[in-house]
């Protein structure tokens, strides 16, 4: 037996340790900052990062008890970085010590947006994962090392917790988040207060006079609060930054033409009330305020953190209408013509955050595309959901998506927003056919489907599997696709106001049928803005309705995240006889029905029950359970 001597490995002392954090000090600050949760504030979780590494290193007796056995000073510190970062994001309570900076507010230095995508993106995620994806991404670390890291600090289960940060790569892989966008240790300063004092007396005089109103002010609430509480949405006001119809961002008329982002940030702003100061406000208001606020599938209501963009603005169906744009989100605010004559200070003695029968709609829209970004609801009413179209789309037509052979219709437009169209049933689903400009892509059109919400829905199709790669999505305005949709469109009834972006029908399979004719096994996806989907599986026989398949909730199935697919149907012979037919995606190749097995991907199996135990094993040699009835 070999045995191999593993040479010695020269531990670290204080001093080196005192170096690698002064080398590597902008690095572990960055980690302390990602891991640490977004609802800090920017200038407590800037400063909180900058104490967390300075903790990291401790009296000179006690690094070197815990130095005993270390031979790298940065794994070593950088491990006590992780801990203390993921301690301090664990904890409800405040953290203990935090670095001062009297007088300044700190904030990262790179645009408010990139930082809020990042912020956004990482909250969801525990604090564990959140240290994961930043050992992987900013500290370069590769996943087994970043494992070994986790579990080092006492994570018991670090592949969980590197599977949820893979999760979010996933999601964002089309717009990769840019660690760049938060920079603790580059940051912008500002005053916390505008106002100057002249003199250090005044100073005390003013903050022991805002200490006494302080306690009278309990005082009070302590008395009479319990008959007038302060409201959420009043305390939301509170706190809110000041938005101004005079900061709203512009985008220029011609800048979808000539940039490489086609999303909402290169919309103009459209409409005849562009410079309705008073409309504007109320618009703003109603976001600070929050009250009156419908989300779409949980998104997010809080104020933006800085100006939002300007989309529109304009008379839309006898109602104003305001659309903005915060980076992530939109919102729709929504007035009586006649209830735009409120002044902003008028609005903010409304509750309801504008003016009476105002609403204010907000759904989320990051890494929107040019497909995505192409359309927004603007009106509902009774005479239909009206859209305005994107400055890039050059054509918009309407087609009936469960009469794939009927051509597609001319679709008015007036300043870009479309005639009414009815909303979508089972019997009629009217569908956006639009295309965009030569200047952005050449002959590129693709559907678009309205599911509620503001966003409608992008509808993609795969095509049936070849010998070849795996395909990917493509737009569904092919005879195929068409087709497929035709069968499946009521299948996305049960998705409306569930904040749907897109979906897909993959033709996983395709099966000769008992009797003669072929059936086409499609996996309907559908995926919504906060990462979370559906999917559910058809079979699509030639002279019948399509035949459920099965169905599965908070799933990756269908995607191309799992490849992997396998479903059931009962299907009766036109010329008599029943079978259960079972179909299993490309890696298939053995299936188990009914305590039979079958080599392949497809089982024909005559039968008089629907019910079927079902189980295949893919060439990778895992095991694959069906989709659920």
């Amino acid at each position: 037996m070999d045995i191999h001597v593993l040479p010695d490995r020269k531990n670290v002392g204080p001093a080196e340790v005192e170096a690698a954090l002064v080398n590597g000090y902008p690095s572990f600050v960055r980690l302390a900052y990602l891991i640490l949760p977004s609802s800090l504030g920017r200038h407590r979780r800037i400063l909180a990062a900058h104490g967390i590494v300075q903790r990291a290193l401790p009296d000179r007796r006690r690094l070197q008890r815990l130095l005993a056995g270390e031979s790298d000073a940065t794994s070593f510190l950088r491990r006590r970085v992780l801990q203390d970062a993921i301690k301090q994001a664990s904890s409800r309570t405040p953290l203990r010590w935090l670095p001062q900076a009297w007088g300044l507010r700190l904030f990262p230095r790179l645009g408010a947006v990139d930082n809020q995508a990042l912020d956004q993106a990482l909250s969801s995620l525990t604090p564990q994962a959140r240290a994961a994806w930043a050992l992987v991404r900013a500290e370069q670390l590769s996943v087994d090392e970043a494992e070994l890291q986790l579990r080092a600090i006492g994570i018991q289960h670090p592949q969980a917790a590197v599977n949820e940060a893979a999760l979010l790569e996933e999601v964002t892989a089309e717009d990769p988040l840019d660690v760049s966008a938060s920079d603790p240790c580059a940051v912008r300063l500002a005053p916390t207060d505008l106002m100057r004092r002249k003199a250090s007396g005044r100073a005390v005089a003013i903050a022991v006079t805002a200490v006494l109103a302080a306690v009278i002010l309990i005082s009070l609430l302590a008395t009479a609060g319990q008959e007038q509480p302060v409201t959420a949405p009043q305390a939301q006001l509170m706190l809110a930054p000041k938005l101004t119809a005079d900061s709203l961002q512009r985008a220029p008329a011609d800048k979808w033409q000539d940039t490489a982002r086609v999303d909402f940030t290169a919309w103009p702003p459209r409409g005849d009330r562009l410079t309705d100061k008073d409309l504007l406000t109320e618009a703003l208001h109603a976001w600070s305020v929050g009250a009156g606020v419908t989300a779409v599938a949980g998104t997010p209501t809080a104020a933006p953190i800085q100006s939002p963009q300007l989309l529109y603005a304009g008379t839309v169906d006898n109602k104003q209408v305001v659309l903005l744009y915060d980076g992530q989100r939109l919102a729709r605010y929504t007035a009586s013509a006649e209830g735009t004559a409120g002044t902003a200070a008028a609005g903010a003695g409304t509750a309801a955050g504008g003016t009476d029968g105002a609403a204010l709609v907000i759904s989320r829209a990051d890494n929107a595309d040019v497909t995505t970004a192409a359309a927004v609801v603007i009106s509902e009413s009774a005479k239909g959901v009206r859209f305005l179209t994107a400055p890039w789309i050059a054509t918009a037509t309407l087609r009936n998506l469960v009469k794939p052979n009927t051509p597609a219709a001319d679709l008015p437009r007036a300043d870009g927003i479309t005639a009414p169209i009815r909303r979508p049933t089972c019997k009629s689903w009217p569908t956006l056919q639009l295309r965009s400009a030569s200047t952005v892509a050449e002959k590129h059109a693709f559907l678009l489907t309205y599911l509620g919400g503001l966003s409608p829905v992008h509808l993609t199709y795969m095509p049936p599997p070849s010998s070849g790669a795996a395909r990917s999505p493509r737009e569904a305005t092919s005879t195929a696709a068409l087709l497929s949709w035709a069968k499946t469109a009521c299948t996305l009834q049960p998705l409306q106001d569930q904040g749907v972006r897109s979906a897909n029908n993959w033709i996983f399979a395709e099966q000769p049928l008992p009797g003669g004719g072929v059936g086409n096994w499609v996996c309907t996806r559908s995926d919504t803005w906060n990462g979370n989907g559906w999917a559910s599986a058809e079979l699509l026989a030639p002279g019948t309705a399509a035949l459920p398949a099965g169905r599965a909730v908070d799933t990756a199935a269908c995607s191309r995240f799992d490849q992997n697919v396998l479903a059931s149907a009962y299907w009766k012979a036109p010329a008599g006889g029943s079978y259960l037919l079972a179909a299993g995606s490309r890696h298939v190749d053995h299936i188990s029905l009914n305590g039979h097995t079958y080599k392949g991907n497809l089982v024909a199996q005559r039968s008089t029950s629907a019910r079927a135990n079902l189980t295949a094993h893919l060439s990778t040699g895992a095991t694959l359970t069906a989709l659920n009835k």
